[in-house]
Order: C-alpha cells, then structure tokens, then sequence
C-alpha cells in the first residue's frame, strides 16, 4: 500500500479518536468513548500488520465503514447547527470530526483503489490540507452566519434533556392539548422525538436546542427516537394530553 494513503489512514483514524474520546469525557458520552476506543483499537491494528496483508486490508474497510458512519452524521449536523446559530462548540465538535473522518474516507478509497501510484503521497498531502481548508472556511462562513443564537425556551414549554441515548423524562404530561417541546440533545450524535400518531418528527444533532408545538387530542401518546437502535436501547416515553 502507498505510504501516502497508509500515513493519511492511520492519521486519520488516531484524529478521530482523540476527538471522540475529548467529547466522550467532556460530555460524558458513552457512544463517543465506544467510537474512541473502535478508532482506537484500528489505529494500532493499523500500525502493527502492515505485513499481514488481509488483517490489514479488513482493518481498511472496517476503518471505512466507521468512518462513514461518522461523516454522515457529522456532516449533516454541522450544516443542521450551522443553519440553526447554536453555540460555537457544537459547531466545532461535528465541523472537526467532519473534516477528519471525511480525509479517512479518502484515504481507505486511495488504499484501496491507488495503493500503488506513485502520486499517492502527493495526493494524501493534499487531502490532508484540503480538510484543514474545509474546516477554517466552514468555521469562518459559521462565523458570518452568527453562532450562538440558538432557540431559547419558552415560559410554558416543557424542557426535555437526552443523554447517553436516554431522555431525561420517560412520561410527560401537559397542561392542555397545545404543547411545546424543548429539547436538549447532549449526546455527540443525532437522536429524534417522534410521535408517529401526531406527525411530530424533531431530528436532534449534537449539542442542539430545538422547539417543537403541536396540538392533539386528549390522550396518551407514545414518542420515541427514531435514530436505528435508539428505540430499542430504551428511548421510548409516553405524553399525556389532558
């Protein structure tokens, strides 16, 4: 495998973790730490069979796997709290791991595709300035956009937390049938509060604050995340509608 794509792999995948595992413990993050320590874990593969050609290549395409898994969601999150002025650091955290897994990316499709080339060096050297680019443009057209004017919460609104893929409150009961929802999403990655009889969808990137009214007959009703594996890891809750 060329050096360039090899270097640019393993770099790439040491970034990450260290990302994910910085907001694992700032933000007490289990799903982040679990990230941290698979990147982690395919790092030092990585850097210890590059001799054992079908280790090192499973390593490759598993490393591509997670790494666009965390493209996908960090991306779209990126531009989601971008587009919505949240705080500065929840445009960082994605922004930065946006560019890193994105140049992982890369580098697994060069390891895989150009292994060979000569130019594979030159061409890792520029992915790898071109996300560094990516990351000062888009932190500076954030900046023009203005950050940290998130939605606030309204006197009547009933505030709801998630963490470590949980909500803070599992029953709910409102005041009448008009509610408002706000909802904190506290976990590096997305989650959701769906109500599938009332039509309410509420996607939820990292680090978000996020409103949401809706009128509904009296009733229980049932909400839950809709992210794959959410629902069944326990983030399911009831509202009341009086």
């Amino acid at each position: 495998m060329g050096a360039g794509w090899s270097n640019l792999l393993l770099w790439s995948a040491i970034v990450v973790a260290i990302l994910q595992a910085v907001v694992g413990i700032a933000h007490i993050d289990r799903e982040a730490i679990a990230f941290a320590v698979l990147f982690g874990l395919g790092a030092a593969v990585l850097a210890r069979a590059k001799q054992r050609r079908r280790v090192y290549m499973a390593t490759v395409v598993i490393l591509g796997l997670l790494f666009a898994d965390v493209a996908f969601w960090m991306i779209t999150a990126t531009w989601s709290n971008a587009r919505n002025h949240e705080q500065l650091l929840y445009i960082i955290e994605p922004l930065a791991l946006s560019c890193a897994s994105a140049a992982g990316l890369i580098a697994v499709a060069g390891a895989i595709i150009d292994r060979r080339s000569h130019w594979a060096p030159l061409a890792a050297r520029v992915v790898t300035i071109g996300a560094a680019a990516t990351f000062i443009i888009c932190l500076g057209a954030a900046a023009v956009a203005g950050w940290g004017k998130e939605q606030i919460q309204g006197p009547n609104d009933i505030a709801l937390n998630i963490h470590n893929t949980a909500y803070s409150a599992t029953s709910i009961t409102g005041t009448s049938r008009q509610v408002t929802l706000y909802v904190t999403n506290d976990d590096l990655f997305w989650h959701t509060i769906t109500i599938d009889q009332l039509g309410v969808e509420l996607p939820l990137p990292v680090g978000s604050h996020r409103r949401v009214t809706f009128t509904a007959p009296s009733g229980t009703y049932t909400f839950y995340c809709r992210i794959p594996g959410h629902r069944q890891a326990g983030m399911v809750g009831t509202i009341t509608i009086p």
